[in-house]
């Protein structure tokens, strides 16, 4: 973790120094004829200047979603053979050559839960202590220890609303921190004591109420839907990952015409397809963004009574650039992984 938040660091501040270049993420949607699923081909890249390196990360998904606890969530189904497909490839800018391949998963979770850090070291109180946490699945597993990185903390509560998912979750959190990790029946319960809240959940609609954010507190989430436009208006500072706040869609049945949404599931689920109007632009679309805060063109946290937020509402290709080059180097320092042929990716004849 250490090292994703001082590689993510610099990279945002390249991004602000344009020293990087970011493509926004682009999805691609094909509805199955048989089922509800639907398969999606996601990817997103940049380019570092410093490390002379472009990265692409790109995603082969099956997405289901269904209703839990009058919520809908949104899930990846692991149909390649009871796995996902998700991967990072990398190339150099030098000669252009592949550099590595690698899966995108660990990296997935790292960057996001360091992206949500790297805001909570500006905008949570310097004595921050407790953690509340909504969630206790993969994203959620990376902002414990991310949040304990930037913060000294005590003691932190999860709710989830599966009780023996909390429960384990818990004692891994405890085992791998050594923080006392509570597991609680309400997300109230974990909303109340919390210095520094996360939403890390895969619900598209609200998960954390206004009244939860007392005076103080800084609040995060992994998608901008678990908050809602009323809980962050209680919010007296907000920062967002980045004004490019919907990935372009691409969906089997509407043409070539790219669809604004952040997530098209009413879309695929209508027998109209008539491209929809454009989306309007949330509130918060002019807030300051994360790569401003780093360099100091805004303040962080004014008073230990603001409450703060940060929207962590789009992964950006520059965190798998960022994270990439330093899984590579370290990698090829270490001696591990597996040395591929680079003629096998290598043509002779003009492209």
């Amino acid at each position: 973790m250490k090292t994703c938040l001082a590689c993510l660091e610099k990279a945002y501040k390249e991004l602000a120094e344009r020293r990087a270049v970011n493509r926004p993420r682009t999805d691609l949607y094909i509805p199955s004829p048989e089922s509800p699923d639907v398969y999606v081909f996601k990817s997103m890249e940049a380019g570092l200047l410093d490390s002379r390196m472009v990265a692409l990360r790109l995603n082969s998904d099956i997405i289901r979603w269904r209703e839990r606890e009058g919520k809908t969530v949104k899930e990846k189904i692991p149909a390649a053979r009871g796995k996902w497909v998700g991967l990072i490839l990398l190339f150099s800018t030098q000669n252009g050559e592949p550099l590595a391949i690698f899966p995108d998963g660990v990296v997935q979770r790292m960057r996001v839960a360091a992206s949500s850090a790297l805001a909570a070291r500006y905008l949570a109180r310097g004595g921050a202590q407790t953690l509340g946490i909504l969630g206790s699945g993969w994203q959620a597993g990376a902002h414990v220890p991310a949040m304990c990185a930037v913060r000294k903390i005590a003691e932190v509560y999860v709710y989830s609303p599966t009780q023996a998912n909390r429960e384990d979750f818990a004692q891994q959190m405890e085992r791998k921190l050594g923080v006392r990790t509570r597991p609680v029946a309400r997300p109230e319960d974990a909303a109340y004591p919390a210095d520094i809240l996360v939403a890390a959940t895969n619900s598209l609609s609200r998960v954390i109420l206004p009244e939860w954010l007392k005076p103080g507190i800084h609040v995060t989430c992994v998608k901008d839907s678990e908050l809602g436009e009323t809980t962050i208006r209680k919010a007296d500072r907000v920062i967002i990952h980045s004004r490019k706040f919907l990935p372009e869609n691409y969906i089997l049945g509407f043409g070539d015409e790219k669809i604004e949404a952040q997530d098209p599931i009413n879309l695929l689920r209508s027998e109209d397809k008539s491209a929809p109007a454009a989306v309007k632009p949330p509130f918060w679309l002019a807030e300051p963004e994360l790569k401003d805060l780093l360099t100091d063109k805004v303040s962080g946290r004014r008073s230990e009574e603001e409450v703060t937020c940060f929207i962590n509402n789009v992964g950006l290709g520059i965190q798998f650039a960022a994270l990439g080059s330093a899984v590579y180097k370290e990698a090829t320092s270490k001696g591990i992984g597996r040395e591929i042929p680079t003629d096998w990716f290598l043509e002779s004849v003009h492209p």
